[in-house]
């Protein structure tokens, strides 16, 4: 039987890290992968997977949370016991929302010890456009806060700079420029250019450091 490290998700609050969680367990999902998606976000009661629970559950994707025993009407900073199969799960790709600074990645620590030998994947989700994550020197710093408290190492990068809908090709390019330098100054790779549907061909003949991935919007409304 295939075993599937889990790929946990960090990144500034704002950075896009949610709306990609959501988009990438779809994208699994349609390619016949079988993600379950750990919201681990105990920080930001705003804009979690958590949210869309009953749409996530009717595509066949499971949604984890810190909720106490998956009551998503008790709002509580505990951690279910359900969410170490995230983890741990053999047959399916786990996902896990990390809460955005490094007191949320301390919840991320308890489970360091079930991954630390797996092939797990860290990666930051960076907007350029956002404050303490605009420069190469803001995101070292959020690099070793969040590896210090949650004991993991970062091996991933995803350019997700963005404005909502008001992102232009002009933001993304801005993120590209940031996290190639990154990946130059620390050999971590870029995996993924995220952009929203309306982008994908201008940015079509554009050379980026990782192809672009199309999202949509789940967590932010038309009228929001």
């Amino acid at each position: 039987m295939k075993q599937f490290g889990p790929i946990i998700l960090v990144g500034h609050s704002g950075s896009g890290k949610t709306e990609f969680a959501i988009n990438y367990a779809f994208s699994l999902k349609r390619n016949g992968r079988d993600p379950v998606l750990a919201d681990l976000d105990i920080i930001n009661p705003y804009f979690r997977a958590r949210e869309l629970k009953e749409e996530l559950d009717a595509a066949g994707i499971p949604v984890l949370s810190s909720n106490f025993e998956m009551d998503f009407h008790a709002d509580a900073p505990a951690l279910s016991a359900s969410l170490q199969s995230c983890f741990t799960a053999e047959d399916r790709q786990g996902i896990v929302d990390v809460g955005g600074n490094g007191e949320g990645a301390v919840a991320l620590a308890r489970y360091a010890r079930l991954v630390q030998d797996k092939p797990y994947q860290m990666w930051i989700v960076v907007n350029a456009n956002r404050l303490h994550s605009g420069t190469v020197e803001d995101v070292l710093a959020y690099r070793e806060e969040i590896e210090n408290a949650s004991r993991l190492k970062i091996n991933g990068l995803i350019n997700a700079t963005h404005m909502l809908r008001e992102t232009k090709k002009e933001d993304i390019l801005k993120g590209d420029r940031l996290v190639r330098a990154l990946s130059e100054q620390t050999g971590i790779p870029v995996m993924f250019t995220v952009c929203l549907d309306g982008l994908w061909a201008e940015l079509a003949a554009a050379t980026l450091a990782a192809p672009p991935f199309p999202i949509k919007l789940y967590l932010r409304p038309d009228w929001l």
